[in-house]
């Protein structure tokens, strides 16, 4: 167990001092005084405890919490918080502490916190912050027996972005369904566009397609979806090739990039902040991307199209920051000390800032920018959390970022579903174990 812990490197916020002569000479301290046991006992219980933080946050997210954590250790002698940056195979280091009952006090649930974590945490209902999740999160880190397990500090709201540029040029309105996406799309090949630009060399993005269209199809649509069958194991995953179908159909018509599968991002905020991609399937923090290159750019989020007339389009919701407390800490109050000091609405606000996104506690004022009126269009909109974290085991988001490459490069949908219940199988019987 401790070659597990030491495995995760410690950043302690604490400042050891050191006592030197005037020549820069270290002299030893000689004390001849002979302690009691009740003086070593009284020294022992003035130590501070120790709270272990883990954090998959990286860039200016973990400067947030090292702030954070730095200030809470100086208005808090007695805790001393120590906080493990972990930005890489994060998931894979908590699935060993998991597997050997030896979780951090404090831990991020990287979207996770009610499908994966909440067996291991304890609800924090209870907390004074607890009644002041915004609408948009609440339903995302509340179980179905309305327990929550984590204090989130912001907001991830996910649809497609758009360029109103372009659209305003072909005379059209933003498309509310498949049908009409299509639609608008041949308008802008037609007009020497292109209709959808992928960087297929991040394969996340082609995971993110994926999963926007999976819940639109399987799981939004009112004539039929599968929410049960998915959450039961019996989906028949056939029904996964209406997805990988309506992708396929738009690179065979020609509304993919020509380097679809060699293009990076960049290429991909080059060329909406240039006006000659109309659609990406790209996350809210491209627009402050492709801003920096065209200030004028009006690139913008749109809400995620649906099958049918009569069904709304909608967007995403999930977890971005999430912190949460191991139910088995032996520092539950001090723990719990710690969440009350981040909820604090400027704790809070630090955070959201650092990612430019809302924050998922009423009253917080985040500056986003020109984000700002990005989110503002949809605030009262209803929201609904990803398809992999809803509906699938852990670990298929890889599953679905090989899928996504393979499909780019020739794979067949009755291939990409057979790959995807191969691995939906092992891992639903993996975690049932």
């Amino acid at each position: 167990m401790n070659m597990l812990r030491n495995a995760l490197p410690l950043v302690s916020l604490t400042v050891m001092l050191a006592a030197c002569s005037p020549g820069g000479e270290v002299k030893p301290t000689v004390n001849n005084t002979v302690q009691k046991p009740d003086e070593k006992a009284s020294q022992a219980s003035k130590e501070p405890v120790k709270l272990e933080v883990a954090s998959n946050a990286s860039g200016s997210t973990l400067e947030a919490y090292k702030t954070l954590v730095y200030q809470f250790n100086a208005a808090n002698p007695s805790i001393q918080v120590e906080l493990n940056p972990i930005a890489k195979d994060y998931e894979t280091l908590m699935n060993a502490r998991m597997a050997s009952g030896d979780l951090p006090d404090v831990f991020n649930t990287h979207g996770w916190s009610v499908m994966k974590y909440s067996e291991y945490l304890r609800p924090l209902n209870d907390q004074p912050w607890a009644s002041s999740l915004v609408d948009e999160i609440k339903p995302i880190v509340t179980n179905d027996k309305g327990q929550m397990f984590v204090l989130p500090f912001d907001v991830d709201m996910t649809g497609l972005l758009y360029n109103p540029t372009i659209l305003k040029e072909l005379g059209r309105s933003v498309p509310a369904t498949w049908e009409e996406f299509a639609a608008v799309c041949e308008a802008a090949k037609q007009a020497g566009y292109t209709p959808i630009h992928v960087g297929g060399k991040d394969d996340s993005g082609l995971a993110g397609m994926i999963n926007r269209i999976a819940l639109s199809l399987l799981i939004m649509d009112s004539g039929k979806n599968y929410k049960k069958e998915l959450a039961e194991g019996s989906f028949d995953w056939n029904q996964f090739d209406r997805v990988t179908a309506l992708i396929l159909s738009w690179k065979e018509k020609g509304y993919f990039n020509v380097d679809n599968v060699t293009a990076d991002k960049n290429a991909t905020h080059t060329a909406m902040a240039k006006n000659k991609a109309l659609f990406t399937f790209q996350s809210n923090q491209s627009i402050t991307e492709i801003k920096k290159l065209n200030p004028d750019s009006k690139v913008n989020l749109m809400r995620i199209p649906t099958l049918l007339k009569t069904d709304e389009p909608f967007l995403i919701s999930g977890e971005r920051d999430a912190v949460g407390v191991w139910k088995s800490t032996k520092h539950e109050k001090e723990a719990l000390q710690f969440l009350s000091f981040l909820a604090q609405p400027e704790h809070v606000s630090a955070v959201a800032a650092s990612y430019g996104i809302p924050a998922a506690l009423k009253g917080v004022k985040v500056d986003l920018g020109s984000q700002g009126d990005v989110y503002g269009q949809f605030s009262k909109l209803s929201v609904t959390n990803h398809f992999d974290r809803q509906y699938l085991p852990n670990g298929m988001w890889n599953t679905m970022k090989s899928v996504g490459t393979s499909m780019l490069s020739g794979m067949s949908a009755k291939d990409v579903s057979k790959t995807m219940k191969q691995d939906y199988d092992r891992l639903r019987s993996a975690a049932a174990r």
